[in-house]
């Protein structure tokens, strides 16, 4: 996803319009289409079901099972300086002394606010997941590039 600050150069350059088309379609080129996340979610469900973990890989991409909150107010979505949606999950596949939390960013707020907007709701995210030292512990962060509910 382009930064704001690099966003703002393509608005200086071609215009406010060609900037926001351009998010538009970087947005849609990181998009995993449906029949594709039909597959996933299979391959997880099963993968998990087998291993008894909540992240798996299929093919580059990573894919974890989070769960929402209880409380959507203590994890609100956040819009970053990169442009993206940021909000809180929870995942037991966390090794963090600070609790089973992850950060999860979207490209789209509607998406974000779906993913943390019914307590308790279970979700398999699709993408990548980074894990990085902080302050003597580890924390999480996940790129979703989709989205698939457990109904």
């Amino acid at each position: 996803m382009a930064s704001e600050a690099s966003i703002e150069v393509l608005r200086k350059i071609f215009g406010d319009r060609f900037a926001e088309s351009y998010r538009e379609m970087m947005t849609k080129a990181q998009e995993i289409p449906q029949e594709k996340l039909e597959k996933i979610k299979q391959f997880a469900l099963e993968a998990m079901r087998t291993a008894g973990s909540l992240h798996v890989k299929y093919d580059n991409l990573d894919v974890i099972l989070v769960q929402a909150p209880a409380d959507p107010t203590k994890f609100p979505v956040v819009r970053t300086s990169a442009g993206n949606y940021k909000v809180g999950m929870l995942w037991a596949g966390s090794k963090s002394m600070r609790g089973p939390f992850i950060s999860v960013f979207t490209a789209d707020r509607a998406e974000a606010e779906r993913l943390a907007g019914t307590p308790h709701k279970f979700w398999l995210l699709v993408g990548k997941l980074q894990e990085r030292q902080w302050g003597g512990d580890i924390t999480y962060s996940f790129r979703a590039q989709g989205i698939i509910p457990l109904d």
